[in-house]
């Protein structure tokens, strides 16, 4: 399947609702802020080093820009480990670097994920909260940690 420009263009427009009230005309050119802001995310994300390779393992090793970069996802991450040119196509490494994705890289960012998600909205951080405690109290609750100075 391959995509075309007016499939980009239509699935980028806006349409018209009585909710955003926005014209064929305004949406179009909020599509192209919205392009030309992701671009300048894109092009601030990372700084580019020297070629040495201290400048690759300082890359390697700094954390992306949070405030305007999105986590990859777990289908991403997958992806990269499988597929990404980080090293050979096959070969001992690249069975390592799936097999460490799969139980250790997979496993811990959907924890992450989730958590942070969690914690982005206080009605979500009561709500897994009450279910913690309702759960505490009950008998499989019993494997979980819950201090005794709690009711």
């Amino acid at each position: 399947m391959t995509t075309t420009d007016a499939s980009i263009t239509q699935s980028k427009t806006a349409h018209r609702t009585p909710r955003n009230g926005a014209t064929a005309e305004t949406a179009a050119n909020a599509s192209l802020r919205t392009d030309a802001r992701a671009r300048l995310a894109d092009q601030t994300a990372h700084t580019v080093r020297d070629g040495h390779w201290w400048g690759h393992l300082l890359d390697e090793l700094t954390p992306p820009t949070v405030w305007t970069d999105k986590p990859a996802s777990l289908k991403e991450l997958t992806l990269y480990a499988r597929h990404a040119p980080w090293t050979a196509k096959d070969g001992l490494w690249r069975a390592a670097g799936t097999w460490w994705c799969g139980l250790i890289g997979i496993p811990v960012s959907t924890a992450a994920y989730y958590t942070a998600w969690t914690a982005q909205r206080p009605s979500r951080a009561l709500t897994v909260l009450l279910a913690y405690v309702v759960l505490a109290h009950t008998g499989l609750g019993a494997i979980l940690p819950y201090p005794d100075w709690l009711p």
